[in-house]
């Protein structure tokens, strides 16, 4: 029995070790566990924290207990200046104090970056901050004068980029353990993320913030479309200001806001403007107009400019994004516009109705004239005047019939003057070839009347003397080989017009054709007859010739050729 003793003995403080580690091991988890919890409860709050300066108040409760102390800071540095951003248990004196004492040409941009500290100390023999003694001992004044024997600072650094510091305060230096510098890192660590994401957040509150302020003073209504659910996702305040909507009533509206806000006569165009817009590959800028009801139920214009906003992954838009201009105004004054160039050209055409009547009056005053005229000149001299008056009527006739009021479909004019000509002559169509080759031409009024007198004068002249009776010239061609032709047509290279009457008849003589060309207003006197009718004729062509500042180019080499080039009206 007495053997049994010591080893009863021995065992019984083998079990008490063990009880002793296992309460040990116990209290150690159950310290872990009250840890864990306090720092998700920490870094629940972080999460929660509203703003920067909240988060900075939750790091000081958070480190102030890991480390054991009452006193502790927050600060930031810039390159000339420290600020405390929140302390806890610091008077006001030593706050100002230091950030003074770092104000006073203290190059913060200099400050080696500081490892993260495994105890509180404070600067003493053989240890500088500075560099300069002297500033040292300030700074060990200040901290003195506040009852601060040691400090730790802890670097607030996430990825790469530095935050700040905590700075923790005590009564005299002290090493951490193993559990506090393990804990104090994750406090720290937790803090510097939670700056991040909130500096982050306001940061982008602030651009959005930015970005709303320009959409809101913007004199348009900036919007997103969602193609796909035909909704408006976003509208800024011009949907206000301008239809007196608001962005959730728009919203509200939801897959009907176009049926709802858009007139019924466009909304068909919209829908398929919206169609086409979705299968669009490109970013190209897309148009519209259309009209929209206000809240009050006034229809108002709008123009609206659209890119693509979102793609889905098939490449299809899915949303656009615009801006409506309003063109209500704009609208309105093209209607008076409208109306008013409606009244003009209606008065414009009874204008020309007026004038081609007049010169018809004129055309039957001279035809009751030519009954008292028993003068054979004199009579082919009224018949003349009465072709060039018919000449001017076509054109009013042709403006009045027009849809252009500006300008003149001369080769339809052509036509009708040639065909009147031909049918006033002498000759019929076994006889003489009539040809006409023009291009499609429109000229101004005065162009036209000016051209038109020409083409008169000279067509008039080759059906009198061209081709003349064949007693009088036996070595003339036959009759049905005579040719009358009509040339109208636009340069490609030089983009200028040109005019070409010509015929192949007996010509003009030689002498005449040469001083006819190199002066031809001075010799307009000069013709094929000594006939006044067609001395007349020339001068007029001559006139008008000077008139359109065009160039003549008179050719006799087979029976006679005029050439007329001048700039086009366009």
């Amino acid at each position: 029995m007495t053997k049994l003793i010591p080893k009863l003995k021995e065992a019984n403080h083998q079990l008490l070790l063990t009880i002793a580690d296992q309460q040990a091991t116990e209290d150690r988890l159950n310290l872990q566990l009250t840890r864990l919890k306090l720092m998700y409860e920490f870094v629940s709050a972080l999460n929660a924290a509203q703003t920067v300066t909240e988060i900075y108040q939750l790091a000081l409760n958070g480190i102030c207990p890991a480390l054991r102390t009452a006193r502790a800071a927050v600060v930031t540095i810039s390159p000339s200046r420290l600020q405390f951003q929140a302390t806890v248990g610091l008077s006001e004196n030593y706050k100002q104090a230091i950030e003074a004492f770092f104000a006073d040409s203290v190059d913060l941009t200099k400050l080696k970056p500081r490892a993260f500290p495994t105890s509180a100390t404070f600067f003493s023999d053989g240890i500088s901050a500075f560099g300069d003694r002297t500033r040292d001992h300030i700074f060990q004044s200040i901290g003195h004068a506040e009852s601060i024997g040691a400090l730790a600072i802890f670097p607030l650094e996430y990825e790469r980029r530095h935050l700040g510091d905590i700075v923790a305060y005590f009564d005299e230096p002290r090493q951490f353990t193993d559990e506090e510098v393990q804990l104090t890192k994750m406090i720290v660590t937790n803090i510097a993320i939670a700056l991040t994401r909130k500096q982050a957040e306001q940061a982008l509150k602030e651009s959005q913030e930015f970005i709303q302020r320009i959409a809101d003073t913007t004199p348009n209504i900036l919007y997103i479309y969602d193609i796909e659910e035909y909704r408006n996702i976003y509208c800024n305040q011009g949907i206000t200001t301008i239809l007196g909507y608001t962005d959730s009533e728009i919203k509200g509206m939801g897959s009907l806001v176009l049926d709802i806000v858009v007139h019924p006569d466009d909304l068909p165009r919209i829908k398929e403007h919206y169609q086409q817009v979705r299968d669009n590959k490109s970013e190209d800028l897309f148009l519209i107009e259309y009209r929209m009801r206000d809240i009050h139920g006034k229809w108002k214009w709008f123009y609206s400019q659209e890119t693509v906003f979102l793609r889905n992954v098939d490449q299809t838009v899915k949303q656009v994004i615009g801006a409506a201009s309003d063109i209500s105004q704009l609208k309105e004054t093209e209607i008076r516009l409208h109306s008013s160039l409606s009244e003009k050209e209606m008065l414009l055409r009874e204008v020309h109705h007026r004038v081609k009547n007049n010169l018809s009056l004129v055309d039957s005053l001279l035809s009751m004239q030519a009954r008292y005229i028993n003068d054979v000149e004199a009579l082919k001299s009224v018949s003349d005047s009465q072709k060039r008056i018919h000449a001017m009527s076509l054109i009013h006739e042709q403006l009045y019939q027009s849809q252009d009021m500006g300008k003149i479909d001369f080769c339809e004019y052509l036509q009708r003057l040639v065909d009147n000509l031909h049918s006033f002559s002498s000759f019929n169509d076994d006889q003489i070839t009539l040809k006409l080759d023009t291009n499609p031409t429109f000229l101004k009024i005065d162009t036209a009347i000016s051209m038109g007198l020409i083409v008169n004068e000279l067509l008039t002249n080759a059906f009198k003397h061209a081709f003349p009776d064949r007693p009088d010239y036996p070595d003339y061609p036959d009759y049905n080989r005579s040719l009358i032709e009509v040339i109208l047509y636009e340069s490609t290279q030089d983009h200028k017009l040109h005019l070409i009457i010509r015929d192949n008849g007996i010509g003009i003589p030689k002498s005449f054709a040469e001083s006819f060309v190199p002066n031809f207003a001075q010799n307009f006197a000069c013709n094929m007859t000594d006939s006044p009718s067609t001395s007349f004729g020339l001068r007029l062509v001559s006139i008008l010739t000077q008139q359109l500042r065009a160039t003549l180019d008179l050719s006799c080499s087979v029976g006679t050729s005029f050439h007329f080039t001048l700039e086009t009206d366009s």
